[in-house]
Formats: C-alpha cells, structure tokens, sequence
C-alpha cells in the first residue's frame, strides 16, 4: 500500500489523462461543452449531467460499469471516456456502454421514434485500431451496400491522441491532443483545463476524497480477487463518498459543490444535509 507521502506526490502528478481528474474537470460544464463540441463538430443545447462515475447496470445480474462523463442535451445522449491502456476489448465494451447508456436514461411510457441519439466518445492515448488515424467514427452501414445508413441515432468516436498524423485536424483540435501528449498549452480550452486541473490539486477536500478512494481501492486490490473490487466500489468506497459529504457540509459547502465532489445523487447530498 501507498503511504501518505507516495499517495500525495501520486495526487500531484495526476494529469488530464487520469479517470479521476477527467471526471471532475469534466464537470465544469465549460470545459466540457467546449470538448464535446470540439471533438463533434457541432454545437450541443443545455448540458445535464447523469450519474457519472457511479456504476451502470441493466439489472441486478448484469455487469457493472462505471461511466467517467455521462450527460445529456435535449437531443443526444453522450458518453465520454478517457482510455490509458491499450484495452483489446474496447469495440464490445463500446457496445455494453452504449446499450447501457440507452437503458438507463429510457423511461418505460417512451416510443422508439423519440429515442434521443447515442453517442459514445472514447478519447485514447494509444491507437485504438492500429491506422495511425487521429480519428476513428464508427456508424452502421449495409455490407451489401456501404452508403445505405441504419441511421439509429448511434455514433462511435475513438480519438487515437498518440498519433502525431494531426494536419488534417481543426488547430483547436490539434491543440487538443497536443496537451494530452505532452501537457502543452497552446489554446484557450487546454489553459482552461489546465487552471482547472491546478484548482483541483489546491482543493483539500478533493485531495482528501482522492487520497481515501485510493486506499480502499489498494485495499481491495490487495485482497486478489474481483468479488473484493466489487465489493469495495458497493460499500468502502461508496461510505467513503458519504463521510466524505458529511465533512463537506461541516464546512457549509454548497449542495452542488458536495455533489460534484463526490459524485453522489443530489437526492443523497440533500438527504445527509436534511439530517446533518
């Protein structure tokens, strides 16, 4: 296990690139409208947020995922993920995440027409399909014949950040994968991200929610079998979310800033405040 001293210069060397830090910069809605957009190439209506970084499941048998940015506009649903390792498995969990995504966010009196499209970005610092592109989109199509669309709404993005192949990109894009290569900043966006990233590691609260997360993560690590993990994510590092909160609202932080803080439901945040 990692001492105190290896779990803080860990927690100062966390980049844009780590789950945990991605998760909670993403959710300047800012930062995130501006990343979305960019990586799509179109304008996105009014952000809400879904659970993110809280586990995913169709019913209580199926397999849990957890979500790093899961939002909403008024037409699409969108998935963003940051993916480190080269993860041979990522076209069939793109799917699970997709038909996850669907699931969760379906209310049952809904009509197939009125299904909002599903998009799922997975931003990669490694090449994802081996073609050198910056860029992978996948939609359906008709083998028999290529330009005949599904056209059910679905869309498949795989940023490949680890190319250097990046004239044909848009400067803000390429700017983009720049900082997630080698942290440079050259535009707006990724001086954002990066004040951001330096208000996080400058906020106790934060470091101490991170520090503890990521001992009882070790811990469950160290116990060498998956029913521990699972367990860990349901009870340790879920009760750690709710003292976490509980300090948090000691201090008379706002509801919202203990939300994003600790990625609980606000219905939670509101029910330990009521309490308090």
């Amino acid at each position: 296990m990692l001492s105190e001293e290896e779990l803080q210069k860990k927690w100062e060397s966390l980049t844009f690139t780590d789950n945990f830090i991605f998760s909670h910069v993403m959710h300047d809605e800012n930062i995130c409208r501006q990343v979305v957009e960019l990586i799509l190439g179109v304008r996105i209506g009014k952000i809400h947020y879904l659970s993110a970084q809280d586990e995913h499941k169709t019913d209580p048998d199926s397999m849990r995922i957890i979500m790093d940015v899961f939002l909403r506009d008024e037409n699409r649903i969108i998935t963003v993920e940051m993916q480190t390792g080269h993860k041979t498995e990522l076209p069939r969990r793109s799917r699970y995440y997709q038909s996850v995504a669907d699931v969760s966010t379906t209310p049952s009196s809904s009509q197939y027409p009125k299904l909002p499209d599903n998009i799922l970005i997975f931003i990669c610092t490694f090449d994802p399909f081996d073609k050198n592109f910056p860029r992978y989109t996948f939609q359906y199509s008709c083998d028999e014949e290529p330009q005949l669309k599904l056209k059910d709404g679905s869309l498949r993005i795989f940023l490949n950040t680890a190319t250097e192949e990046l004239n044909n990109l848009d400067q803000k894009l390429q700017a983009f994968y720049h900082y997630i290569q080698k942290g440079e900043v050259e535009s707006e966006l990724t001086q954002n991200i990066s004040r951001k990233i330096t208000t996080l590691k400058n906020d106790s609260i934060v470091r101490r929610f991170y520090m503890t997360w990521s001992i009882t993560m070790a811990d469950m690590r160290h116990e060498g079998f998956e029913e521990g993990l699972e367990q860990g994510r349901e009870q340790g590092a879920y009760q750690n979310k709710l003292e976490t909160a509980k300090t948090m609202l000691s201090l008379g932080l706002p509801l919202d800033q203990i939300q994003l803080c600790t990625s609980l439901p606000l219905d939670v945040v509101q029910a330990l405040a009521q309490t308090k």
